[in-house]
C-alpha cells in the first residue's frame, strides 16, 4: 500500500483591498490596528468553519525498508497551478465575521485556548497546534492577547493618544483583534518584541503553515509602528481570496474493523470515511479544544478529550468520566493525548508535562519522578496494565508492563508527535510532524515503515495502527490521510 493524499485548492476571487492604519508603541498596549475593515462585513466575507519477541530495554530503530505504493481509491483530476494564489502575502487581511460588529462579536463565537487567549472558534484549532509545535521545537510561544473588545480597544486608542502617538493606534471598532482573528505573541523572554529574537525567526519560517499571517503594515517599513509580535489568521483565505490553509483536524480515529476512519477537529466535528457510519458538526457549545480521540475496542463507539480533560463518549462509548473542571482556562492540567484499556472499559488521558489520569479499568500508572519533557502521543499494551508516552524529542516513557520502546531521533525542526503500538505490545512505532515514522520492537516485521514522502503543508497530528497491526495511518491538521502497510486510504478529511 502507498502514500496517498488528496488537496484541495481553492480558485481564486479577487476582492478588495482594505486600507493599512498604523501600529501602536507597545505591546502591551498595543490596540495593534491592521487594514480597516467595517465593523460589520457582508455575508461574502464569512470566514469558513471549517488530531517479534519482546522488547528488550531500549532497543534500536529497526532498519527501514523500502515504503510500499499503494494506488489511491480515487483519482482527482490536477488543478492548474495558475488558478491559485497564497493566502499568506503582506496585503491579506481577515476577513471579519458577517452579521457582527468588530469588538461586539457574540461569545457564544469565541474559545478558550488560555487565560490571555479567547480567539474565534475557526482559527482556535490552528492558533493551539501552532503553539503546540513552537514549543515542541523548542520556542516558548504564546498569546499575550486574541479576541480584545470594543472597549479595550477605545483604551488602547486613548493611551497612545495620550501618549502622542495616536497615529500608531487606529479607532474603536478597526481592530483585527475585534475579530478574534489576530493574536499578539509573547515567549518565555518576551523576545517576540525584536525582529531579531529566535523566535520572531521562527514565526516567519513556521506561521504560515497553520494560516498566520504577518501584515505587511507591522513588518519593518510597512508603517510608522511595525509589531513583531502581531500575527493574523486568513486561513479561510482571506480578503483576497487567497487558498485556504486548513489546520484544525486533531486525531483520526478507526472504526473497529479497520475498514473506516473518522476524522476530528478541535471543534468536534467528524468527517466518516468507509464504515465509519454517519458524520457530526461543529460542536458550538465547546468551551475547551478537543485534543485527542481514541476507538471503543469492544464497540463502534469512541471518545473524544478536550485540552482541560473533558472527555466525550459518543457512538455507544461507555462514559467513564472527565477530569474535574478546574474553572478557569489554562490553569489545570494540558491535556495533549489519550490511550484505552483493551477491553473499552477504561482510558487515560496524559498531559503535556507526563501526567497521567486514569479511569474506569485503566490501573493508575504514574512516571518516575523527575521525568521531563513535552508529551504527544500515548499508547496502551495488549493487557491493558501498561501505558508508553512518547515525547517531543523522541524519549519514550514506559509504564506499567510496557517493555522498552525507542528513543527516536527526531531533529530539531521536526518533533515526534505520535505514537502506536503493535497488537501483541512488544512494538511500537514514533512518527514526526513532518511524517518520518520509527519502528520497534516487532512493528517493523508487521509493516514496512513508511514515511510521508515529502513534508506535508500541515503537520502530522495522529496516528493510528490497524486492528491487524499490520499497517498504520498518519493524518496532518489539514486533514490529509496517508495509509500504509494493510491500511486502507477512505479519503481524506
Amino acid at each position: 500500500m502507498s502514500v496517498h493524499r488528496v488537496r484541495r485548492l481553492a480558485g481564486v476571487l479577487l476582492v478588495w483591498m482594505v486600507a493599512c492604519t498604523a501600529a501602536p508603541v507597545s505591546q502591551q498596549h498595543s490596540s495593534s490596528p491592521s487594514p480597516s475593515v467595517s465593523s460589520s462585513p457582508p455575508a461574502s466575507q464569512t470566514a469558513v468553519a471549517t488530531t517479534l519477541p519482546t522488547l528488550n530495554a531500549s532497543p534500536s530503530p529497526s532498519s527501514r525498508p523500502a515504503s510500499p505504493t499503494p494506488k489511491p481509491a480515487t483519482a482527482p483530476a490536477p488543478k492548474s497551478a495558475a488558478r491559485t494564489v497564497s493566502a499568506i502575502q503582506p496585503r491579506n487581511a481577515p476577513t471579519g465575521i458577517a452579521g457582527q460588529s468588530n469588538g461586539q462579536i457574540d461569545q457564544s463565537l469565541l474559545i478558550y485556548l488560555d487565560p490571555k487567549c479567547m480567539a474565534y472558534r475557526p482559527d482556535a484549532t490552528s492558533l493551539a497546534r501552532l503553539f503546540t509545535i513552537a514549543t515542541a521545537e523548542g520556542v516558548s510561544l504564546a498569546a499575550n492577547e486574541c479576541y480584545r473588545p470594543f472597549t479595550l480597544q477605545a483604551i488602547a486608542r486613548n493611551n497612545n493618544c495620550v501618549a502622542g502617538n495616536c497615529a500608531c493606534a487606529g479607532p474603536p471598532g478597526h481592530s483585527m483583534h475585534g475579530w478574534g482573528e489576530a493574536v499578539d505573541l509573547r515567549d518565555a523572554s518576551g523576545s517576540v518584541n525584536t525582529f531579531t529574537s529566535p523566535t520572531y525567526k521562527w514565526l516567519v519560517q513556521s506561521a504560515a503553515r497553520f494560516g498566520w499571517n504577518h501584515p505587511g503594515w507591522a513588518v519593518p517599513g510597512g508603517s510608522p509602528c511595525p509589531e513583531p509580535w502581531h500575527w493574523e489568521w486568513v486561513g479561510d483565505g482571506g480578503v483576497i481570496g487567497g487558498s485556504p490553509v486548513r489546520a484544525d483536524v486533531v486525531s483520526l480515529v478507526p472504526t473497529r474493523s479497520g475498514r473506516g476512519y473518522r476524522i476530528v477537529t478541535g471543534l468536534e466535528a467528524m468527517t466518516p470515511h468507509g464504515d465509519a457510519g454517519a458524520g457530526m458538526g461543529v460542536n458550538a457549545s465547546l468551551s475547551r479544544l478537543i485534543v485527542a480521540g481514541v476507538a471503543d475496542p469492544s464497540g463502534e463507539g469512541y471518545w473524544l478529550a478536550t485540552a482541560d480533560g473533558t472527555v466525550y463518549a459518543l457512538g455507544g462509548a461507555p462514559s467513564l468520566g472527565s477530569l474535574p473542571s478546574s474553572g478557569t482556562a489554562g490553569s489545570g492540567p494540558n491535556i495533549a493525548a489519550m490511550a484505552v484499556t483493551p477491553s473499552g472499559k477504561g482510558y487515560w488521558l496524559v498531559s503535556t508535562d507526563g501526567k497521567v489520569f486514569a479511569f474506569g479499568d485503566a490501573p493508575s500508572l504514574n512516571p518516575p519522578a523527575g521525568t521531563t519533557g513535552y508529551f504527544m502521543g500515548a499508547a496502551s499494551t495488549s493487557s491493558g496494565k501498561g501505558l508508553w508516552l512518547a515525547a517531543s524529542n523522541g524519549k519514550v516513557v514506559s509504564l506499567g508492563d510496557a517493555a522498552g520502546c525507542g528513543p527516536a531521533a527526531p531533529t530539531s525542526t521536526d518533533p515526534i508527535v505520535a505514537i502506536a503500538s503493535t497488537p501483541s505490545g512488544n512494538g511500537c512505532w514514533l512518527s514526526s510532524a513532518n511524517g518520518k515514522v520509527t519502528a520497534f520492537g516487532d512493528a517493523a516485521t508487521l509493516v514496512p515503515s513508511g514515511d510521508i514522502p515529502s513534508v506535508p503543508a500541515e503537520p502530522v497530528v495522529s496516528m493510528s495502527s490497524t486492528p491487524s497491526g499490520h499497517g498504520y495511518w498518519l493524518v496532518t491538521a489539514g486533514g490529509d490521510v496517508y495509509a500504509f502497510g494493510d491500511a486502507g486510504y477512505f479519503g481524506n478529511g
